[in-house]
C-alpha cells in the first residue's frame, strides 16, 4: 500500500507542476459549466417570423401584434410573394412565414372561417412542430375572443341569428415535408465529425513529434517551416474530404437522404471549414507540450463549438453575449451552409455572407497558428 501512495504521489506532483494543466483541469470546466449552463436550453423562443400579408387589414397586423408580443416570435419583416418567402428561408432570415389571404378580414366581419396559412421551413422538424403548436395556441385566444364579442351580439340582439368567425390556420412545410429528424441532424454531423478528427488528429501530430524527440531532426532538416505546415496538415485535408464524401454516401444509401444543391459547392464549403479546424488543430499543437494537454485543450475547444454554434440548440434561444461568442466558432457558418445546401438546394448566391465568414476565420487562425509555429522552430 505504501509502494502504491508513493505512486500516487509522483503522478500528483508530475501532473500539478505543469501549470497549463493546472489551468486545463480546473479552470476550463468552470468556464464551460457557466457557458453552457446558460446557452443551452430546450425552450424554443425568438423564432423569426415572417409576414406574407394580402389583406392588409387591422385583423391582420392584430394577429401578427399578438403572436409577437406572446414571447414566442420576432418580428423578422415583410415577405411580398414566393420568390421573397424562398430568399427568406434559405438564408434562414425566417423560421416562419404567416400569410393572410385577400378575404382574411372579409371572412371574419362575416361571421365565416377565416384561413390563414402557417408555412414552416422545416428542416429542423423540432422547432417547426412547436412554432405550429405556438400558433396553434394564439389561433385559440383569438377564436375564443371573437367567440366571446359575438355571444354579447347575440345577447344583444336577443337571439337574433349572429355567425360566429373563426380563424383557421393552415400549417404547410416547404423543406423536410416528412418532418425527419434525420434530415436535420445528420448533415449538422458531417461537421461535427471533421471538427472532432480534424482537430485532434493535427493537434496531436505535432506534439506527438515534441515527446518522441524528433522535432529536433525536423528543425535542422532542409524543409522550411510553411513546408511543415503543410506536410502536416495537407493529409489531415484529404481525410477530412474523405470523410465528407463518405458521410453524405452514407446518408444517401441509409437514411435516403440527397442533396438538394451543388455538391462542388458543398466541398469548396467543406475546403474552408477544414482550413478553420486544421489551423486550430496547429495553433494547438504549438501551445502544448504533451499530447495528453493537446487532447484537453481540444476537447475544451471542441465542446462548447458544438453546444453554442446551433448543432442541436438553436442560437436564437440563447443569451445575446453567448450569440456573439458563436460568431467566432467556425460551426455555426458551417451548419448553416451545409444544410441549406443539403435541404433547401441554397447556392453561392445566398450562403456566400457564411462562406466569407468561414474564410476570414480559417485564414486568420491559420497565419496566428503558423507564425507561432515558426516562432517555436526558431
Amino acid at each position: 500500500m505504501r509502494r502504491i501512495l508513493e505512486l500516487v504521489r509522483k503522478e500528483l506532483i508530475q501532473t500539478f507542476r505543469d501549470k497549463r494543466m493546472v489551468g486545463l483541469i480546473f479552470v476550463a470546466p468552470v468556464i464551460q459549466l457557466i457557458m453552457l449552463g446558460y446557452a443551452v436550453t430546450t425552450d424554443v423562443k425568438h423564432i423569426a417570423l415572417g409576414v406574407w400579408d394580402n389583406d392588409r387589414s387591422f385583423e391582420s397586423r392584430e394577429f401578427v401584434r399578438k403572436a409577437v408580443i406572446s414571447g414566442y416570435f420576432d418580428d423578422a419583416g415583410v415577405v411580398v410573394n414566393d420568390a421573397g418567402m424562398e430568399h427568406a428561408f434559405k438564408s434562414g432570415r425566417c423560421d416562419l412565414v404567416l400569410y393572410f389571404p385577400p378575404d382574411y378580414s372579409r371572412n371574419i366581419k362575416r361571421g365565416e372561417k377565416a384561413k390563414l396559412e402557417i408555412i414552416a421551413d422545416g428542416s429542423d422538424s423540432n422547432l417547426t412542430n412547436i412554432a405550429f403548436s405556438y400558433m396553434a395556441q394564439i389561433a385559440n385566444i383569438e377564436n375564443a375572443r371573437l367567440m366571446k364579442e359575438n355571444v354579447s351580439k347575440m345577447k344583444a340582439a336577443r337571439g337574433g341569428n349572429i355567425m360566429i368567425p373563426q380563424v383557421s390556420p393552415e400549417p404547410r412545410v416547404m423543406y423536410n415535408p416528412e418532418m425527419k429528424s434525420a434530415n436535420y441532424m445528420i448533415p449538422g454531423e458531417i461537421g461535427l465529425i471533421l471538427t472532432l478528427i480534424t482537430i485532434l488528429l493535427t493537434s496531436m501530430s505535432i506534439t506527438k513529434e515534441k515527446e518522441s524527440g524528433t522535432i529536433e531532426q525536423i528543425i535542422v532538416s532542409p524543409l522550411r517551416s510553411y513546408e511543415v505546415i503543410l506536410g502536416k496538415t495537407i493529409p489531415f485535408a484529404l481525410i477530412g474530404m474523405m470523410i465528407v464524401l463518405l458521410i453524405i454516401t452514407g446518408g444517401l444509401l441509409v437514411f435516403n437522404i440527397a442533396i438538394k444543391g451543388n455538391i462542388f459547392t458543398l466541398l469548396f464549403s467543406s475546403f474552408l471549414f477544414l482550413l478553420n479546424t486544421l489551423g486550430v488543430g496547429l495553433f494547438i499543437s504549438t501551445i502544448s507540450k504533451t499530447q495528453q494537454q493537446a487532447m484537453l485543450s481540444s476537447v475544451i475547444f471542441i465542446l462548447p463549438s458544438i453546444m453554442i454554434s446551433g448543432f442541436a440548440f438553436p442560437v436564437s434561444n440563447m443569451p445575446i453575449e453567448v450569440q456573439w461568442i458563436s460568431y467566432l466558432l467556425p460551426l455555426r457558418y458551417f451548419f448553416t451552409i451545409i444544410r441549406g445546401i443539403f435541404l433547401k438546394g441554397a447556392g453561392f448566391a445566398i450562403l456566400w455572407p457564411e462562406m466569407l465568414a468561414l474564410f476570414i476565420l480559417g485564414v486568420t487562425v491559420f497565419i496566428l497558428a503558423a507564425l507561432r509555429f515558426r516562432k517555436k522552430l526558431s
